[in-house]
């Protein structure tokens, strides 16, 4: 009877401890935590389907606010404040467009609260499953959020599942923004990166402060998507964020990504400048100019010019070479590192922002053409943007094929490819990587977009935050069982990685390291270990596309028995198929001096490398006639001057240097009455496109020196055709 009434005592014992504990999670006054700059009141939150209780303390300032003189200088160490500071408010954004943010949350079937944007906005979120005084030592996950750059906020995340099922510190920091965070003048006066000198003071603030909230400062692990994954992947590179992370997750989203960086920043500057009717005399007076932008006229430049973009400067602070030269030379941070995207990166959101109207329903090699340059300005040369539409799409004129080429190319282009080369870099360097492709998208998203999209670009935040468990941000629809399950499965494996830097654990499909393979992780409803991450044109992107690139904007290169010539890339509409061309190849010595009225004689040899690009002259006419016949017919070409020295031949053929394909070859022997015309006039390239053929367009001499004649042996006459057949014998050998 004594041990049933301790049993009963026990369990009434627990009941009220469970009542009690209730309660306190409903309690209004929250926890309060005692930090060195002063006190913060947070609130208690609880995730679906865990007992565990989290404090939650939002809007705590990391530095003073950057506002005033302080606009464009790296931050400054935030100050002590006097009694108890509400921490259960979201802090304002950064400054940035408040509806765009709301109109992106909707579209994503989520219910937030948007707060303003401000640019006092240096805050952070923390979420700790420890209580205040407990002198715990978690492991402690700091969210880098994304947005470009330009846009988003802590507020519209939510660290309390995540720090609830893998008890660890989930911290949610907020950087400047746009023009406040990266405007730069490329010099001193401005060299940009403060929004990652943001997050740098923020990690900084981890280090000193973190252990207040059960956090442990030497197992830190930086984590963040798209611009937030970028945002780690440079502190990897960074010497200012040495020793300020253990550990770092980089998720649709790495410094290899060229279109975030700004290698010349001052033409922005200066559009500003001028946008704001600064003197833009000199970089300093544009600084000072801007520093007294109000903040709805810093919004008026950002709605005017939605593309307006400010990029990571190499300010030789934060960044101080080159990226690629950082990676290639190993000149980083040598952490353990989970990178990846989702195998739809470039599906559907990039798109709608990017792509033209109506691109969902097809579209045509002519739109991908004008797009390409935004990835890379050599991409404005039609040659080298014709390499890039067959690699992805062939020859094919399918607009719902294009389409998916078009889709392809942006998840290649912004994600994949970097997310591989940085993987490259990391493991050749000797630092562990986990590699993943994410594969589900959330089925209330696949609900509201077209049937061809896979796992978008941000897809894979649902699950590794736990949104599938979360209260702050509302879904607005039901989650499957077995997303939740993937929720749970994503959470462990981050939670993992962050105490031990491997996210393998019990339970779990191992996870292999990156290797020389490729290995990575499909992520989904079920998982799947493969190989050759995202190697589909890998190598074309990194190796062929580079040299076609450098060949391009040198020409080819063609060895023949007289010598080298160095000639150009041509394309042709409709095609494919990238032409080389020769022109103004000479097929036998000038025929002047003693040589005027005489068979042509054998071209001779040249030394060096012969320039091929440009046309021959004419063989000697009255150049006005071409002119007005051009004229007449309403065709744009350039006539070349005339001259007794005209010998010359244009080849225009499919093949590259070098390559034995032995096609047919054509001739073309031009009109003219025999009295004018040449080469110039007319185009080998697309029957050589279409046809598969080489083309050889050929010129002779015209009118009295091509055909004058004393009826003997004195002058004989037909030099022209003699020209001809010495052309054909040229062709021969």
């Amino acid at each position: 009877m004594a041990m049933r009434g301790s049993v009963v005592l026990s369990l009434c014992v627990l009941v009220l401890v469970q009542l009690s504990l209730q309660n306190s999670v409903k309690a209004e006054d929250g926890p309060v935590l005692q930090t060195k700059f002063g006190a913060l009141k947070g609130e208690y939150v609880k995730a679906k389907g865990k007992d565990t209780v989290v404090h939650s303390y939002l809007g705590v300032p990391f530095t003073k606010p950057p506002v005033g003189p302080l606009r464009f200088s790296p931050p400054q160490p935030a100050e002590k404040w006097a009694g108890v500071r509400d921490a259960t408010k979201q802090p304002f954004m950064c400054l940035q467009e408040k509806q765009l943010v709301e109109d992106l949350v909707a579209n994503i079937s989520m219910n937030i609260e948007v707060p303003d944007s401000s640019e006092d906005c240096l805050y952070l979120n923390v979420y700790t499953p420890s209580k205040p005084g407990a002198n715990d030592k978690l492991p402690v996950m700091v969210w880098i959020h994304g947005g470009g750059l330009s846009m988003a906020a802590a507020s519209l995340f939510d660290g309390h599942v995540l720090a609830a099922y893998q008890d660890v510190v989930v911290v949610l920091i907020q950087y400047r923004l746009g023009l406040l965070g990266f405007f730069s003048t490329g010099d001193e006066h401005a060299p940009g990166n403060y929004g990652l000198l943001d997050q740098v003071a923020a990690l900084q603030w981890v280090q000193e402060n973190i252990h207040s909230f059960g956090g442990d400062p030497g197992s830190v692990t930086i984590f963040g998507e798209s611009a937030g994954g970028v945002s780690v992947s440079l502190h990897v590179l960074s010497p200012l964020s040495s020793n300020l992370f253990r550990y770092a997750i980089a998720e649709s989203g790495t410094a290899a990504m060229d279109a975030i960086m700004s290698p010349n920043p001052l033409p922005t500057a200066q559009y500003v400048g001028n946008a704001s009717g600064c003197d833009i005399s000199s970089t300093k007076k544009i600084v000072d100019c801007v520093m007294q932008l109000t903040e709805d006229d810093i919004l008026e430049i950002a709605r005017e010019q939605l593309m307006l973009r400010f990029g990571v400067t190499i300010d030789g602070q934060f960044l101080p070479k080159p990226v690629e030269e950082l990676l290639k030379f190993h000149e980083f941070n040598k952490v353990p590192l989970i990178n990846g995207v989702t195998d739809d990166d470039g599906g559907y959101t990039l798109p709608n922002i990017l792509g033209p109207p109506g691109w969902t329903d097809g579209m045509d090699r002519e739109q991908i053409m004008a797009f390409l340059p935004l990835f890379n300005p050599d991409f404005q040369n039609q040659v080298i943007a014709e390499f890039v539409l067959n690699e992805y799409l062939g020859t094919s004129s399918d607009r719902i094929k294009i389409r998916e080429g078009f889709r392809e190319i942006m998840g290649d282009f912004f994600f994949n490819i970097p997310a591989r080369k940085v993987s490259n870099y990391h493991r050749d360097a000797g630092a562990p990587v986990y590699v993943y492709e994410f594969q589900h998208p959330p089925s209330l998203l696949k609900k509201i977009r077209p049937n061809f999209v896979g796992c978008d670009h941000g897809d894979d935040i649902f699950f590794v935050l736990g949104y599938c468990f979360g209260r702050h941000v509302k879904l607005q629809d039901k989650i499957s069982e077995e997303e939740n399950e993937l929720c749970k499965t994503a959470m462990a494996y981050w939670g993992n990685f962050a105490r031990t830097g491997s996210p393998n654990g019990p339970g779990l499909t191992k996870w292999p390291e990156y290797g020389d393979e490729a290995e990575y992780l499909g992520i989904g409803l079920e998982q799947k270990p493969g190989k050759n991450f995202k190697g589909k044109h890998f190598n074309f992107m990194t190796q062929k596309l580079p040299q076609i690139i450098k060949e391009w904007k040198e020409g080819p290169l063609v060895q023949t028995k007289l010598g080298s010539l160095r000639g150009a890339f041509l394309t042709v509409k409709g095609k494919g198929i990238i032409v080389n061309s020769y022109l103004g190849v000479p097929f036998a010595k000038p025929p002047v001096g003693p040589l005027r009225l005489a068979r042509p004689q054998p071209a001779e040899k040249w030394d060096g490398v012969r320039d091929a690009t440009k046309q021959p002259p004419m063989c000697i006419q009255d150049r006005q006639v071409s002119v007005v016949e051009l004229e007449f017919l309403a065709m744009d070409v350039e006539i070349p001057e005339v001259s007794e020295d005209c010998l010359y031949l244009n080849i225009y053929t499919p093949v590259k240097p070098g390559e034995d394909a032995k096609l047919p070859v054509m001739v073309w022997i031009h009109g003219g009455g025999l009295a004018v015309g040449s080469a110039s006039v007319y185009d080998g390239s697309v029957l050589s496109a279409y046809q598969d053929v080489v083309v050889v367009l050929i010129q002779y001499r015209l009118g009295l020196l091509g055909f004058f004649s004393t009826g003997d042996e004195r002058a004989p006459g037909n030099y022209g055709f003699l020209d001809q057949v010495a052309a054909l014998q040229w062709v021969q050998e």
